[in-house]
């Protein structure tokens, strides 16, 4: 669901826009698509909804699905609203494509925009007979030529916001380049920076290569709170995904578990409480050792779901 505010828009340095046009104010401060991103349908929904003259859209983001961050990218180009994008700490990989469809865009000192090559799950381990390898190296062919379609496809949208040159931004995205908010500025990918603090995403960063020192700094901090913390859902849905279960199953899995877990209820032992003055009576029965806490049921329905698996 998108976050909207319609009164002002405070910007990261803490300096107010005005509503004085109608502007509206939206958050993409999450992944694009894909199992835990953000539901690109529903964005362009309620995106195209808004009828605000100038719309405020805050990106703080790692990537996710391109396809996704096209269907969002084209929303944004096609809105009467005059769009500004603010990122407010880091648009990389879709994330950097999908804002080059807004009129205007501001990164904030500090902040990063990253462009590499578009990338792919591929399953291929397993046992091959001749026949299964010849069709195996026909999907992989079909699969390179997708990939070159959809980076060259990608670049002429970089080329025509920064007025670069095709080779150019092909070398830059086959090397994964990280931008920081000065180089974005001279190279065309902004519009401006503004002064404030980058805000501390946490990214799951691990398929990028060139990650800067400062970012895995500041993403570390904020991991390190978070692992503070029980586990989540999505971090259970994810184990229940890579265990095979459908999203629908998983989600039920754990509706059930973590019903289960807030129902249980520690046993309490009810105190014996004495008279400390009345020294004639017996001593004191020890108290009944408490029942053991409720059974994990997330940890057994995970289990279960292993299992089922195998």
């Amino acid at each position: 669901m998108l976050t909207v505010r319609k009164t002002k828009a405070i910007r990261a340095d803490q300096r107010e826009i005005e509503n004085k046009n109608g502007e509206d104010t939206i958050y993409l401060y999450e992944d694009i698509g894909g199992w835990f991103g953000i539901d690109h349908l529903e964005f362009v929904k309620e995106f195209n909804a808004l009828e605000a003259d100038t719309i405020h859209l805050r990106v703080d983001s790692g990537g996710g699905d391109i396809f996704a961050a096209r269907t969002i990218k084209t929303a944004i180009m096609q809105h009467k609203a005059n769009v500004i994008v603010h990122v407010d700490g880091l648009a990389a990989s879709a994330a950097s494509f999908l804002i080059m469809g807004a009129n205007e865009i501001e990164i904030v000192d500090g902040g990063f925009l990253m462009i590499h090559n578009a990338s792919s799950l591929l399953d291929i381990l397993g046992f091959f007979n001749i026949d299964d390898l010849n069709s195996l190296i026909d999907d992989l062919s079909k699969e390179r030529n997708l990939h070159t379609k959809i980076n060259e496809t990608i670049a002429n949208d970089y080329v025509k916001r920064t007025g670069k040159d095709l080779e150019t931004i092909l070398q830059w995205m086959t090397a994964e380049t990280w931008f920081t908010s000065k180089e974005a500025l001279e190279n065309g990918f902004v519009d401006r920076v503004y002064d404030g603090e980058p805000t501390k995403g946490n990214y799951d960063l691990s398929i990028f290569n060139n990650v800067p020192e400062e970012i895995k700094l500041r993403n570390k901090t904020n991991q390190n709170k978070e692992t503070k913390k029980d586990l989540n859902e999505r971090d259970l849905e994810k184990a229940l995904r890579d265990a095979g279960c459908s999203r629908s199953l998983a989600k039920e899995i754990l509706a059930k578990g973590f019903q289960d877990e807030r129902d249980a209820q520690p046993e309490l032992v009810e105190p014996n409480v004495r008279d400390a003055q009345m020294v004639d009576e017996p001593p004191l029965r020890e108290a009944e050792p408490a029942k053991p806490k409720a059974k994990d049921k997330v940890a057994e329905l995970l289990l279960k779901a292993d299992l089922l698996n195998m």
